[in-house]
């Protein structure tokens, strides 16, 4: 049996002769242990990739442009990869047209609640380079995975505040932030925090193994 193959999304950053892709090794080979393939993100056609490949993975990065869902800021707007930004939500939109498997971690589970249409909390506090405990909601694919409560990373500071549509949250920090989101229908989860790092055999910044997130992703891709 072939093993299913995930797109992974990359940042674009500057170069001294052309813009370049870049993400964590860490995404593939937590996809690795557990059997799947991870490809990087690097254009082309999101209706073309979401007929080949298996599921998507929005990886981690800088923050959302705030005109995409109403929001202010004091930064200037050329400090946004709004080249990014557009890729990815199509690359959401081609996905969720095929029903397939959409993972979203840090950035990720951001993209996923603007792209159906909620908003993001601008600056937290308190939340990068941290850890700290995370509740799961009863009932929900995220505490089957995970369990009830759990220790974890954060390297984030902004989060997601209204939910977008047929969206519900799944997970608390201890200041009510949203850590987690599934959506109604769709085989979509979204984590706040970072997985591929709270992996055993790969990277482990706290004692909670996460690799069930990818081995759930794994199963997911496999009803295609």
């Amino acid at each position: 049996m072939q093993n299913s193959v995930i797109l992974i999304t990359t940042a674009i950053e500057s170069g001294t002769r052309s813009a370049q892709r870049k993400t964590s090794v860490l995404y593939a080979q937590a996809l690795e242990q557990i059997g799947l393939t991870g490809v990087l993100y690097s254009g082309g056609d999101p209706r073309f990739l979401a007929q080949r490949f298996d599921g998507l993975l929005l990886s981690g990065g800088g923050d959302l442009s705030p005109a995409l869902y109403g929001g202010t800021t004091a930064v200037p707007t050329s400090c946004f990869d709004t080249m990014r930004d557009a890729e990815e939500l199509a690359l959401i939109a081609a996905f969720c047209a095929r029903s397939k498997p959409i993972l979203g971690v840090c950035r990720g589970i951001q993209a996923l609640n603007v792209f159906f249409g909620g908003t993001l909390l601008p600056d937290i506090p308190n939340h990068d380079a941290v850890t700290h405990r995370i509740t799961t909601a009863p009932h929900t694919t995220t505490a089957d995975l995970l369990g009830t409560d759990f220790q974890s990373n954060s390297y984030h500071h902004q989060a997601v505040d209204r939910l977008g549509r047929q969206l519900h949250a799944t997970a608390w920090a201890p200041d009510s932030i949203i850590e987690a989101l599934e959506h109604d229908t769709l085989p979509i989860l979204g984590v706040q925090w970072h997985p591929e790092r709270m992996t055993k055999d790969c990277c482990m910044d706290t004692s909670a193994d996460h690799t069930a997130l990818f081995t759930y992703f794994s199963k997911r891709t496999a009803l295609l």
